[in-house]
């Protein structure tokens, strides 16, 4: 148990993939059910979580009009480049995904589910359309619950009747609800071992080796469209319109970047990357900004990530990607990724939510865990940076 999350998840790995190949799926088929657990107790708390982290945000954030559209629009503007970078991607190397080869193989269950998705319009409308203010957590409507929390934070602050110390007291009592929540995702979070290991032993012994080929080509892809939106999205931002040293830049951001990468959360690494910020000379409204108040809303890693998983998950599974399905998983990767950047895993806790959201069949999601140890690092990487270019991008924009 003293070993790092990530060390014993790849320990699982190995263990699971030895153990798998030795019986038959007959033998290990108990195993994927412990997957099944974790996923389901991971959709149930996250939601609630979601919906205590914007209602916060929103009573407590106070700052001007013209700051507030400027840093929803840069920071809506990379979200865009990260989803057009994870699309474009997706339809370039995934579209011969066949996970679904090795599950839909005697498999009616999945086939039922998989013929009963639909990403059309009216779909959508009867998502906004809940029967009680309680069946959007019930059912885990991650949109729903966005809309709600803005709904009650917005109505929170245009109460006259209450007052700054009564929203001082409501705030703190709302953290306190939401620190608890977090205490349950980390528990959760430390059985992700156990869960790895059942699962890939199970996988194994029922599909062979065979399905981390086409894991391997997802990881190398996943990790290309994190490289693109550093290079291409973040460098024009730090280095044609800032025109700030190339070298200087480095030699300044490594500290957070590495850091990150290593506790795997970009908002444990908030101190370091605002000591970064103030090293490159960016104000301390622009850095606070950026690095402070939007890092729940600037996750291009967790967005890029989530968009090319749901996407290959799709492909996999031969279900329609059509133009309303890529809109709908963009839109539904951009609000699920609000708030829950401060969780270890949270780019997998996420994407378990928007799959359940978009009705796709969640037999995918223990094997993409198998991975996901090493991408998640990656994801708090890129989270990072676009903190950092969210702050330097305000600067410049001044």
């Amino acid at each position: 148990m003293k070993l790092s999350i990530p060390l014993q998840i790849l320990i699982a790995v190995v263990l699971g993939s030895i153990l798998g190949s030795f019986f038959t799926s007959e033998q290990l088929a108990f195993l994927s059910e412990i997957g099944k657990v974790f996923i389901h107790w991971v959709k149930l708390i996250a939601g609630p979580f979601l919906f205590f982290t914007i209602l916060i945000s929103i009573i407590q954030v106070d700052i001007k009009w013209n700051h507030g559209v400027r840093v929803i629009a840069i920071a809506l503007f990379n979200s865009c480049m990260a989803l057009i970078v994870a699309i474009s991607l997706s339809s370039l190397f995934f579209k011969n995904a066949s996970i679904s080869d090795y599950i839909l193989e005697n498999n009616s269950e999945v086939v039922n589910k998989v013929e009963n998705v639909s990403f059309g319009f009216s779909q959508i409308v009867k998502n906004f359309m809940p029967s009680s203010l309680i069946s959007p957590f019930v059912n885990n409507e991650i949109l729903l619950i966005a809309v709600l929390s803005l709904m009650f934070g917005i109505a929170v602050r245009s109460t006259k009747e209450i007052n700054l110390e009564s929203k001082n007291n409501l705030v703190s009592f709302l953290e306190k609800l939401q620190g608890t929540l977090a205490v349950i995702l980390h528990w959760i979070i430390k059985v992700i071992p156990i869960a790895v290991f059942a699962i890939i032993s199970a996988t194994v012994s029922k599909y062979g080796f065979s399905v981390f080929i086409d894991l391997s080509k997802f990881v190398t892809i996943v990790t290309l469209g994190f490289l693109i939106q550093i290079t291409f999205v973040y460098g024009t931002w730090i280095f044609l319109v800032a025109k700030i040293n190339i070298k200087k830049f480095i030699n300044t951001i490594k500290t957070p970047v590495f850091y990150s990468l290593g506790v795997n959360s970009s908002l444990a690494t908030v101190p370091l990357t605002l000591m970064a910020l103030k090293q490159l000379n960016v104000s301390d409204r622009s850095a606070s900004l950026g690095a402070g108040v939007a890092t729940n809303l600037n996750n291009d890693g967790i967005i890029l990530y989530e968009a090319m998983a749901v996407i290959f998950i799709s492909y996999a599974y031969g279900l329609p990607t059509d133009t309303i399905a890529l809109m709908t998983i963009a839109l539904t990767c951009i609000v699920a990724s609000v708030g829950i950047t401060g969780i270890p895993e949270a780019g997998f806790i996420s994407l378990s939510v928007i799959v359940g959201v978009l009705g796709l069949p969640t037999e995918a999601l223990p094997i993409l865990l198998s991975v996901d140890w090493i991408l998640a690092r990656f994801r708090s990487a890129v989270n990072v940076l676009s903190d950092v270019t969210l702050a330097i991008a305000m600067d410049a924009t001044e």
